[in-house]
């Protein structure tokens, strides 16, 4: 098994997340990168669009709130 970095976008609503895709070190570039660009969304509750970061390993790294702009850019480079 391949292993690589990758980032998953998802749409949180109370305690349910509802996975919309991945995006993958190996075919997209440098996921790290695409991390650091995206821009957090400041909000006051935990709803909405997020993004997590998961590592060569696949150990969860961190979780961002994002737009839905931010989210839906991530996604165009899924096939």
């Amino acid at each position: 098994m391949i292993q690589q970095s990758k980032i998953r976008v998802f749409y949180q609503v109370a305690n349910e997340q509802i996975m919309l895709g991945e995006a993958f070190s190996k075919k997209y570039g440098d996921i790290a990168a695409m991390w650091l660009k995206a821009p957090m969304e400041e909000i006051l509750s935990d709803d909405g669009f997020r993004i997590s970061l998961y590592d060569d390993g696949g150990r969860h790294v961190a979780d961002k709130s994002v737009s839905m702009g931010t989210a839906d850019s991530i996604l165009s480079t899924v096939d």
